[in-house]
C-alpha cells in the first residue's frame, strides 16, 4: 500500500505534466491508470503501462483527489464539451499554488502544524489551536474565520516573545515600554523603534537576515487583515490571500522564536562561584 502523501505527491506531479503516461489525466478513470503507470515505472516494471492500482490504494486515491477537489485545486469539467463529472481539470488556483513547489505545502491542519514546527522547532499548545481553527476554517471556504484565527496566532506568538523579553535583566527594562501600548500595531510599531543598531549587531546574522521582512512584513500583512476580517467592514477575503497569509505565518514564527531564544540566552544569569 501507499501512503497518502505518497499518492498525493504522484497525483500532483502527473497533472502538472511532470511524467510521460498513455492517456491524458482529464478524466478519473485516467488518472488512475496515470497514477498505476508512474508508481510501477518507479518500481521498475518492465510493463509500467498495464499498471492498476489494488483495492486499498485505488480506494486512497479517491480520498485524495476529492481533497484536492475541496481544496480548490481541481474543479469539475474539462472544457464545454467535456463539462461533467468524470472529466476535470487543475484550477487556476491550483495550477498556479502547486507550480510554485513552495517548501511551504500543506493539505490539511495536521500538515500544516507539521509544517510551521518544521521550521520553528516548537509550538506552544495554544499556538497549536488558533493554527488548527485557521486551516480548518480555511479548507471549510470560511476564510474570514480563517483570517481571524491567523491574526490571533500571530498575536500571540508576539506576545511570547515579550514574554521572555520581560524575564531578560539585560533587556527587560528597555523594552518594557512595548507592553504598556494598547493596541498591537502600537507594540509592534514601538518593538522596531528599539530595536536599534547596537543591539541588532549582537545578533547572529540569520537572525538579522530579513528580521523586518519576515517580522514587520508579515506580521503587519496578517494583523490588517484581521483586522478587515474582524471587523463589519463588508470586505470580502479570496481564497489566494488566505493561502499566501498562511504561507506567511511559518517563516514569520521562525523568525519569532530565533528571537526569543536570543532573548531567553541574554535572561540566564551566571551563577556566582
Amino acid at each position: 500500500m501507499y501512503s497518502y502523501e505518497e499518492l498525493r505527491s504522484t497525483i500532483v506531479d502527473v497533472l502538472l505534466g511532470g511524467h510521460r503516461v498513455t492517456y491524458p489525466p482529464n478524466q478519473w478513470g485516467h488518472l488512475k491508470l496515470a497514477v498505476a503507470e508512474v508508481l510501477a515505472r518507479q518500481q521498475g516494471q518492465s510493463d509500467p503501462s498495464s499498471a492498476r492500482l489494488n483495492g486499498k490504494d485505488s480506494e486512497l486515491l479517491r480520498d485524495v483527489f476529492w481533497d484536492l477537489f475541496r481544496q480548490g485545486y481541481i474543479t469539475l469539467g474539462l472544457d464545454n464539451d467535456n463539462a461533467e463529472w468524470p472529466f476535470f481539470r487543475l484550477s487556476h488556483f491550483g495550477q498556479k499554488a502547486l507550480e510554485q513547489n513552495t517548501p511551504y505545502r500543506f493539505t490539511d491542519s495536521s500538515s500544516y502544524i507539521a509544517m510551521v514546527r518544521s521550521k520553528v522547532g516548537r509550538l506552544d499548545e495554544l499556538t497549536v489551536v488558533y493554527l488548527d481553527e485557521a486551516v480548518q476554517a480555511f479548507y471549510a471556504g470560511c476564510l474570514l474565520a480563517s483570517c481571524v484565527m491567523l491574526g490571533v496566532a500571530a498575536e500571540h506568538c508576539f506576545g511570547l516573545l515579550l514574554d521572555a523579553i520581560a524575564k531578560s535583566p539585560t533587556h527587560g527594562p528597555t523594552f518594557a515600554s512595548v507592553a504598556k501600548e494598547r493596541t498591537f500595531f502600537a507594540k509592534l510599531t514601538k518593538f522596531k523603534n528599539l530595536l536599534q543598531p547596537t543591539l541588532l549587531a549582537t545578533m547572529p546574522s540569520s537572525l538579522r537576515e530579513d528580521l523586518d521582512t519576515n517580522l514587520a512584513g508579515a506580521l503587519s500583512l496578517i494583523r490588517t487583515h484581521r483586522n478587515e476580517a474582524g471587523h463589519p467592514t463588508g470586505k470580502q477575503m479570496d481564497r489566494e490571500q488566505v493561502y499566501v497569509l498562511l504561507q506567511l505565518f511559518a517563516p514569520y514564527a521562525q523568525k519569532l522564536a530565533g528571537l526569543r531564544d536570543f532573548f531567553s540566552a541574554a535572561a540566564k544569569v551566571p551563577c556566582p562561584e
